[in-house]
């Protein structure tokens, strides 16, 4: 399966949690790149946020959508900049995946959910976001972190 990471949104740089905003500029120009480089998309399916979206539609024009693939829930985070977080609350929620400091999905539970899908994938090619492509990646919920993603960028599992 060749995953395949939604392009930048402004949140990308700012390193936001969550939300579901478009792609910017740059987003736009990665993705465009990267169009002329991944070769035959075959059947494609999309995260539901607008930015999967948008990059799906620039790479390919033609996808399903499955709301399995939506990012994580970042509860009371979501739109807030690290540092807008209480800071033992936020260490917390990086060490240990069965913590639940924001009130939204634990990372257990979101690598569980995007892992049952992965299991019953049909597709060759999915468009995500850079959450759901981490999880998508590791092993289990432990690894989340250690993995890094970029936007507009393919990955093969």
């Amino acid at each position: 399966m060749q995953i395949i990471t939604a392009g930048r949104t402004g949140p990308n740089r700012d390193l936001r949690f969550g939300g579901d905003l478009s792609l910017d500029d740059a987003g736009r120009r990665t993705v465009n790149d990267l169009r002329r480089t991944v070769s035959d998309m075959g059947r494609t399916v999309s995260g539901p946020e607008a930015v999967a979206l948008e990059t799906s539609a620039l790479l390919s024009g033609q996808f399903d959508v499955d709301d399995a693939l939506r990012t994580m829930d970042f509860g009371e985070w979501a739109g807030k900049l690290p540092e807008e977080i209480d800071p033992s609350a936020l260490g917390l929620w990086f060490s240990t995946p069965d913590a639940c400091p924001h009130g939204g999905e634990t990372v257990a539970d979101f690598v569980a959910r995007i892992h049952d899908w992965r299991a019953s994938a049909t597709f060759g090619v999915c468009v995500v976001s850079m959450p759901v492509a981490q999880a998508l990646l590791v092993d289990d919920a432990a690894g989340y972190f250690a993995i890094e993603v970029r936007p507009a960028t393919s990955y093969q599992l």
